[in-house]
């Protein structure tokens, strides 16, 4: 009788432990409804007289009609989507003053896209923006970051009408073929480091000029050149195509060249490149080879026969030749902009260690625009686009 009491309190006695155990247990203390939550998809920082700018794209649900509504269009001819901005000293400043106006919590972890206005970007520079941007938690590091050409806001309000909100036809031209994907991590990266400066697509707003069909498209004009933060220069046309051989994240594009007044479109699906920093007699230079992989996507010279080895190779060597021009010109560019994007300094680090410390480190701005490049290439001509002749060819 004595041992069953002693096993009943023994029951009771954790019972009641277990109970404190669940009194002390937090409760969802801190959550919020989604109808009291407003989803950032992009963000647009610009300078404005003496302060800073921050507007931000919000989806408006409501407004997003039905299934049948279309891509870009919304119910009853609303926009399905928000702009918020406003202005402070710093961008901390300017998104507490933003939310204050705000009925919903402003959340950033569904951010694709940070555009950086032009005017701070070459004024304030970005560091600015990355250290605000990085000190919140719920920040993505993978969100795209690019540079406009003039207000950044301008990008947020593009009626694109291929899409429902700019945000989301900016995050795939930024992970397309047609760009050099850079996201916030890649940046910060970048800035950290001696011996490399970041880079970013340069998007511009431009209109159709279609009768009835008037719209608004976002282009990537080419690239951004920054140095210690701030926005140097841009390449674009060949210039930026050199950059892209240059980056080891290739994206393949196409190229029209004219050969003897004949014109072809070539695509460049493939693109290898060596960078080598040689010392000779105390000299820094560099060494530049890029194997490339080429394919005929049209050709207007209806009497190239491609079965001949010497009309091919002579393609071949046009594309050789375009592509060294490409790459000369982007490190032009670049010293002339004092920018090292590609992060030369970098390769000389892991080749020569302690010249680097020693000797290149601290004078690596002034060494950069005076070091010489030797740029070589080669091109295989791997897909002729057809089995035989050229099928545009008349019969004889």
């Amino acid at each position: 009788m004595k041992m069953k009491i002693i096993r009943i309190m023994r029951k009771s006695l954790i019972g009641i432990v277990l109970l404190g155990m669940l009194l002390l247990l937090s409760s969802c203390w801190d959550r919020r409804e989604i109808n009291d939550v407003a989803f950032v998809l992009a963000s647009a920082i610009d300078k404005e007289g003496d302060n800073i700018r921050v507007s931000v794209l919000i989806p408006l649900p409501g407004n997003m009609g039905g299934t049948g509504s279309g891509g870009g269009g919304g119910s009853g001819g609303q926009k399905p989507f928000a702009i918020k901005t406003d202005t402070g000293k710093t961008v901390r400043e300017a998104v507490s003053k933003l939310q204050f106006r705000l009925p919903r919590h402003l959340f950033f972890g569904h951010r694709r896209v940070i555009i950086i206005g032009e005017d701070l970007a070459k004024q304030e520079g970005i560091l600015t923006m990355i250290d605000a941007v990085t000190r919140t938690p719920e920040n993505r590091l993978t969100a795209f970051i690019a540079i406009s050409e003039g207000k950044a806001v301008d990008l947020l309000n593009a009626d694109t009408r291929l899409e429902r909100f700019s945000a989301e036809s900016m995050r795939e031209l930024l992970q397309s073929d047609a760009s050099v994907r850079v996201s916030l991590k890649d940046v910060i990266s970048k800035v950290i480091a001696v011996g490399n400066d970041a880079f970013f697509p340069y998007m511009e707003k431009v209109k159709t000029k279609i009768k009835g069909q008037e719209a608004e498209d976002i282009l990537i004009e080419g690239f951004a050149l920054t140095h210690d933060g701030k926005m140097k220069g841009v390449l674009n046309g060949n210039a930026a195509i050199g950059l892209r051989l240059l980056n080891h994240q290739f994206r393949s594009y196409d190229e029209t060249f004219n050969d003897e007044g004949n014109y072809l479109t070539i695509a460049i699906n493939q693109a290898d490149v060596s960078i080598k920093p040689v010392m000779t007699n105390g000299t820094l230079s560099f060494r530049i080879h890029s194997t490339v992989k080429a394919s005929v996507n049209e050709d207007r010279n209806l009497d190239r026969n491609y079965d001949d080895y010497k009309q091919r190779r002579q393609i071949e060597l046009i594309v050789q030749q375009r592509v060294i021009d490409n790459i000369k010109l982007a490190i032009a560019n670049m010293q002339r902009a004092n920018s090292d994007a590609i992060g030369f300094g970098l390769y000389v680090h892991r080749a020569f260690p302690q010249l680097w410390t020693k000797q290149y480190r601290d004078e690596w701005e002034t060494i950069f625009r005076e070091t010489k490049f030797e740029v070589t290439a080669t091109a295989n001509l791997f897909r002729l686009g057809m089995s035989g002749e050229n099928l545009g060819r008349k019969d004889q």
